[in-house]
């Protein structure tokens, strides 16, 4: 348990490395579409980098749409907690507190990358099919669900612009970014893989891979 509400407790899972000394780590952040999911998501991919690459995996869960009170805002400051809770705890969890990245799909891409960009010293960031610009993104500019609409504070501009990691690039000392998209992506379409990728390059970034693949849907994270 890495934070508690009232009426619930957000929780994080660690994958270790079997290696020793202290390890960078990477924060994995569910998809679901800020409503479903939890830690347990992107255990293959964590234990995979832990065991072969030493890197420490860090899967946690976050305010979900439904919960009382719940918006994006309050979802983006769980994530910045958790990272804050893991390095407090550094020397427990044998790992380097300031080597880190995010790593998410879908709606988990859209918090790493919010947090990916507002995070001094994010080393990298890995979204898939994820949502950069929610201004433009039918997801939430086309929303309907009255939960949905809610926790985007009813398409308010000002919240809207503040949690579009298109508006969050640094201007400097950027993280190198990895992105995925499939063309035939319907949940989210790819257009918003192009402009973050496009938005990145203007501002400078020294290392970005923008992987297109034809015809794959919003399931190419599987």
């Amino acid at each position: 348990i890495y934070k508690s509400y009232p009426t619930y407790e957000l929780k994080l899972a660690v994958d270790f490395p079997e290696s020793e000394g202290p390890r960078p780590f990477i924060i994995y952040i569910h998809g679901g579409g800020w409503a479903r999911g939890d830690f347990n998501a992107n255990r293959d991919f964590s234990k995979y980098c832990a065991k072969n690459a030493g890197i420490a995996g860090i899967r946690i869960s976050y305010t979900l749409a439904d919960k009382p009170g719940a918006n994006i805002e309050v979802t983006v400051e769980d994530v910045k907690d958790a990272l804050r809770w893991v390095q407090e705890r550094a020397k427990e969890l044998n790992i380097i507190p300031d080597i880190f990245g995010f790593m998410g799909g879908s709606a988990g891409g859209h918090l790493s990358a919010v947090a990916a960009m507002s995070v001094p010293g994010t080393k990298v960031l890995i979204g898939v099919s994820g949502i950069y610009n929610l201004a433009s993104a039918k997801i939430t500019s086309k929303a309907t669900d009255p939960q949905r609409l809610a926790f985007f504070r009813y398409g308010d501009s000002s919240t809207i612009a503040k949690v579009s990691p298109v508006n969050l690039i640094p201007d400097k000392n950027l993280p190198a970014c990895y992105l995925v998209h499939g063309t035939a992506d319907i949940t989210v379409e790819c257009s918003q893989s192009r402009e973050f990728a496009e938005a990145l390059i203007k501002k400078g970034i020294n290392t970005l891979k923008l992987d297109i693949y034809p015809f794959y849907d919003h399931n190419i994270f599987s």
